[in-house]
């Protein structure tokens, strides 16, 4: 299931903000990591991987957002491994070909 949270709008769209929801940006390890940030959770709700991508050499991780760029890819697909162990290996090659292609 994919529910998007809504979080950090400003001014006259500040009511469009989920209740909550910065809190569990928090929760999931995303507290300052900016937009976009997303998390994939069990089935309690606890963060399996986020967005926050390990630097290697830095104290801390790197919120990837949109992955655009080829490290960014790399962990978005580690992400996917995580998430789905059984995922065929030619989808996610669509899906980094994809996000290669469509790069914003």
């Amino acid at each position: 299931m994919l529910v998007h949270v809504v979080v950090q709008e400003h001014g006259e769209k500040a009511s469009l903000d989920n209740p909550g929801g910065e809190e569990l940006m928090a929760q999931w390890g995303g507290k300052d990591a900016g937009l976009p940030f997303f998390a994939f959770l069990d089935s309690h709700g606890t963060a399996m991987v986020t967005s926050m991508r390990p630097n290697a050499g830095k104290p801390a991780s790197a919120n990837i957002g949109y992955p655009a760029q080829p490290e960014e890819i790399a962990w978005f697909l580690q992400m996917l491994e995580k998430v789905v162990p059984g995922m065929p290996t030619g989808e996610s090659s669509v899906i980094e070909q994809w996000l290669k292609k469509n790069n914003h």
